[in-house]
């Protein structure tokens, strides 16, 4: 059974409309590809999300199996977060947040890289939506992402950010 929550990043990545518009331009490029210049604010969350990737010529083209690949690979989520973090998951949540403080902290890192995209600012309904594809109790989450220093929550807490630079997970 494919594991929705693959799908995440992906939708995440084409929420803001703005977004969605410059990820339609590299779409309708076809294979020549899209000017970079053309979705510039916006060209690195797609990639980073897998929506697009840079052709030989450094032109952008749309990854046509981005959200196939997400489809097909139950197994992507744990494998991208190494062996010592796929015991923590079962279909792309989280079944335990690890007591460990370096298994803690290398689980935060790794939710940070594949949920948040630096620069970018979050509203707390945003971080919650995005973190509560893992763990139900997203407040909990969230505030171990900002203790541990992987987000940036502004003095009102209305405002989130990767914090730059991100601590390590060893």
């Amino acid at each position: 059974m494919p594991d929705i929550s693959l799908l995440a990043p992906l939708a995440s990545a084409l929420s803001d409309q703005d977004r969605l518009r410059a990820y339609a331009t590299v779409v309708l490029a076809g294979p020549e590809g899209a000017d970079p210049a053309a979705v510039a604010p916006h060209a690195a969350r797609l990639q980073q999300a897998g929506l697009v990737e840079a052709g030989a010529d450094g032109r952008l083209v749309a990854r046509s199996g981005a959200f196939a690949d997400a489809l097909r690979s139950p197994a992507a989520a744990e494998g991208g977060a190494g062996a010592e973090l796929a015991v923590f998951f079962r279909d792309g949540r989280l079944t335990e947040i690890p007591v460990r403080p370096a298994r803690r902290l290398a689980l935060l890192a790794h939710l940070t890289a594949r949920v948040f995209e630096p620069g970018v600012s979050y509203g707390e309904p945003e971080v919650n939506i995005a973190l509560k594809q893992y763990w139900d109790d997203c407040a909990a989450l969230r505030r171990y992402l900002v203790e541990n220093g992987f987000l940036t929550r502004s003095a009102d807490g209305t405002v989130y950010r990767v914090a730059d630079p991100a601590p390590s997970a060893s």
